[in-house]
């Protein structure tokens, strides 16, 4: 009985490892430099991180013994933050961008509409403009490493960011058919449509 409790127990926390591994690929915390990101070097370090609190803050959960703090980090002071369930964050100009997959090529989701646009994203100077409230479809982004201006991700974007120099990927974008998307997601490769191109030119 003694042996096979015991193997089972093995059993089940192999099975648990690689899950827990999952979960904290990259520390959560507060991320001051895309190079600290890239080095899972938090700053500080927690069990959770959040954005924005009601002064507007990055808070991250830190341990205090058997309790929790909460610090509260400038959210201008940061280049990002992961949270307690790894998902990434990136602070950009007052705006916050889910990190959907970091590489040269970075692509960003974000569900927000921006204050004074439309949900094409265009601006608006009428009455009322602001008045939209939260819009939950996602939008694309991207950028050149994970240091890189945040720019929509759009054909016209790329082309200004990539055609002097990975002409073959701006080239494979405009061979698209009309039914397909920069953000068509193969869930057994884990890629966007744009990632694959991108990987395929540079040789990946």
């Amino acid at each position: 009985m003694n042996h096979t409790r015991r193997l089972l127990v093995g059993v089940l926390s192999l099975l648990a490892a690689p899950a827990a591994a999952q979960i904290f690929t990259i520390p959560p915390g507060a991320y001051r430099t895309g190079a600290a990101y890239h080095r899972k070097q938090p700053q500080p370090a927690g069990l959770d991180a959040t954005y924005p609190d009601k002064r507007g803050q990055l808070v991250v959960v830190v341990p205090r013994g058997t309790k929790t703090a909460k610090l509260r980090v400038a959210p201008d002071s940061v280049w990002g933050y992961v949270s307690a369930k790894g998902r990434t964050f990136r602070l950009f100009r007052n705006e916050e961008y889910r990190l959907e997959y970091a590489d040269t090529l970075c692509i960003y989701s974000s569900s927000n509409i921006m204050a004074g646009s439309d949900r094409d994203g265009n601006n608006l100077r009428t009455p009322g403009a602001n008045a939209l409230g939260p819009y939950t479809a996602p939008r694309y982004f991207f950028s050149r490493g994970l240091n890189g201006l945040i720019f929509p991700l759009t054909t016209r974007y790329l082309r200004e960011a990539y055609e002097a120099s990975n002409p073959g990927f701006i080239a494979a974008i405009g061979r698209l058919n009309i039914g397909q998307s920069l953000v068509d997601f193969d869930r057994k490769t884990g890629l966007f449509r744009v990632t694959t191109l991108y990987r395929d030119e540079a040789g990946h």
